[in-house]
């Protein structure tokens, strides 16, 4: 004996769930933006009439894999901004950074902070 079920009836797509994730996602992406903060840092070019007076830098710093070099004397980025505001005491007025191939970008944008902060005027080679 052979039942037969009939048509089925077509069902109609709920939108509900859809609208849901919908508004969660704009909800995550809404607060994940508002915690990224953007910043800048201002460079000067060597054209534009450069930070540094003529002369001797008075801080030379290089970025290194180990860390930060400061006249000769590593330290790590907790104790640059200390150790940039130790030499503008002891009269320096300038400072050069000079970026090795090991050197990261966020320790140089991070060293510039450190100048910045310090009071010393900067330049930046390679």
């Amino acid at each position: 004996m052979r039942i037969d079920a009939g048509p089925r009836r077509a069902r109609r797509l709920s939108l509900t769930s859809l609208i849901d994730v919908i508004f969660l996602l704009l909800l995550f992406f809404m607060l994940t933006s508002t915690f990224t903060r953007f910043a800048q840092v201002d460079v000067a070019m060597a054209g534009q009439g450069g930070a540094v007076a003529a002369g001797k830098p008075g801080v030379l710093l290089r970025l290194t894999a180990a860390g930060f070099e400061v006249n000769g004397e590593i330290t790590d980025a907790d104790g640059l901004e200390d150790r940039l505001a130790l030499l503008k005491q002891t009269g320096a007025t300038s400072g050069l950074v000079l970026v090795g191939v090991e050197g990261l970008s966020q320790d140089l944008v991070s060293a510039l902070e450190a100048f910045r902060a310090a009071g010393l005027d900067v330049s930046v080679a390679r």
